[in-house]
């Protein structure tokens, strides 16, 4: 078997998605019938982004200030802050909350420019 790093096809996105449906959790039994993952990539991918639970919309402005609370009071612990805004990896909140501080900075960089040009 060839487990090698690389991009999930939609074949085995299929696959992952029939097999959970018909057999549930039984990584380890998908990762035989599959021959190209390893159980925990199997589990890896339907948590991370074939879970029909798992809402890919960008973040609310409600939850974007969830995230915020709960940064301030848990920091960088993306998984206890996923875990506190339902449908949300912990993938999707980090990438948001790097998101969010990009556009702040970018932001404030826009406000010194037009300081520094009035």
């Amino acid at each position: 078997m060839d487990f090698t790093e690389r991009n999930w096809c939609l074949q085995e996105d299929i696959i992952v998605t029939e097999f959970y449906n018909t057999h549930g959790s039984a990584w380890v039994s998908l990762s035989r019938s599959l021959r190209t993952k390893t159980a925990k990539q199997c589990f890896g991918r339907w948590n991370s982004a074939l879970s029909p639970q798992i809402n890919m919309t960008p973040l609310t402005h409600i939850e974007r200030d969830m995230l915020i609370e709960l940064h301030r009071t848990h920091g960088s612990r993306w998984i206890r802050i996923a875990s506190k805004i339902p449908g949300r990896t912990p993938r999707m909140i980090k990438y948001s909350w790097y998101q969010m501080k990009e556009e702040e900075e970018n932001i404030r960089n826009q406000m010194s420019i037009h300081r520094l040009l009035n």
